[in-house]
């Protein structure tokens, strides 16, 4: 009887182990970490059980009237230089702008350089042509020899070839020039500008979708504000609209100067342009839907049944608790509203 108490009880043990042992293995496979890509754009969950309670927003536009406002970045100023030359110095907040502005600098030095040593070599050449001519004269009286007419001629030869290799070098450094320039150019620079700006001069660029930038135009005024100084509004200018249309973004740059005297604006501060009214048919999406990570904003757009996908926009300011967004989305796309922290966290690493 004892054993068989025993054997009762063994049995029962068993079958409750085995019980959780099964229970433990479902909780498993419920909680399957969702696939995350490496630059966290795309989010894919297992299952539906991830997703629970997520609630999502179809994309429609509306008629709306409402604040015409970009992100900004300050991109540069302008501090003095400590150097005798007196040419004060542009800070970037991209490390490539600075050494294609350094870069710009040192081609412009050597182009006025060279131009100095070819006129140079002109003049060496205009000297050796006279002495050839004199020589040929000299040649014509019997004066001279053919040894020194050919002599001459060489010289003439060799002045001219230092001529067109000083001159090839120049063209060179124009070359070069140019890439720098080129390259500043599509940041949203105007390189003559950073050669001639003033100390505190600072700079701030910005994006407008391609159906928007055309409500702006160069000279006109505008303010910034900036999350670090929430009082104070900053006076701004448009000085260029840029001449090239993102192929990916479909975005024009913007360059603003904004007047900082006191030098409080600093190289990478992060902040929002205000241009003025804009109105017309607008996308607008609720403003939970929207995620900002480093002054930019992002949304995640349900792109299958359990896989959404990271996609930064540009939203404008928020109307009856909606947010106008100029660029990133399209109608009928679908946008998650709750639930959109938790893909912060997954997409971004925290």
């Amino acid at each position: 009887m004892r054993r068989f108490v025993q054997y009762i009880w063994i049995s029962a043990v068993l079958m409750v182990w085995s019980c959780k042992k099964e229970e433990n293995t479902l909780q498993t496979a419920s909680v399957a970490k969702p696939t995350v890509s490496a630059d966290g754009i795309t989010i894919s969950f297992a299952d539906t059980i991830g997703i629970n309670g997520f609630l999502y927003y179809n994309v429609a536009k509306k008629s709306i009237r409402t604040d015409l406002v970009a992100p900004g970045r300050v991109v540069a100023e302008v501090v003095r230089s400590s150097d005798a030359m007196g040419q004060n110095l542009v800070l970037f907040d991209n490390p490539d702008l600075t050494y294609n502005y350094t870069e710009m600098l040192q081609h412009l030095i050597n182009i006025n350089k060279q131009k100095g040593i070819i006129a140079q070599k002109k003049v060496i050449l205009q000297q050796k042509k006279l002495q050839l001519t004199r020589v040929k004269d000299l040649a014509d009286n019997q004066a001279a020899t053919g040894q020194d007419l050919t002599n001459a001629q060489i010289e003439v030869t060799n002045a001219e070839t230092e001529v067109a290799q000083e001159v090839t070098a120049l063209e060179n450094e124009k070359t070069s020039l140019l890439e720098h320039e080129t390259r500043l150019k599509l940041a949203g620079f105007d390189p003559k500008s950073l050669v001639n700006a003033k100390q505190n001069a600072t700079w701030v660029i910005c994006e407008l979708p391609e159906n928007q930038f055309q409500k702006v135009t160069q000279g006109q005024h505008c303010f910034i504000q900036f999350p670090a100084f929430n009082d104070k509004k900053f006076e701004g200018r448009i000085e260029e609209v840029g001449e090239v249309v993102d192929n990916l973004t479909r975005l024009v740059k913007l360059r603003v100067a904004v007047i900082n005297p006191s030098s409080i604006l600093k190289a990478g501060m992060f902040g929002s342009v205000h241009f003025g009214v804009a109105e017309g048919d607008f996308i607008t999406v609720p403003r939970e839907a929207l995620v900002v990570v480093q002054g930019k904003q992002y949304v995640f757009v349900k792109t299958k049944e359990r896989t959404f996908v990271r996609r930064e926009v540009m939203a404008g300011q928020p109307v009856e608790n909606a947010a106008v967004i100029f660029a990133g989305l399209q109608p009928n796309d679908q946008v998650v509203t709750q639930g959109a922290m938790q893909l912060k966290g997954l997409s971004f690493g925290y």
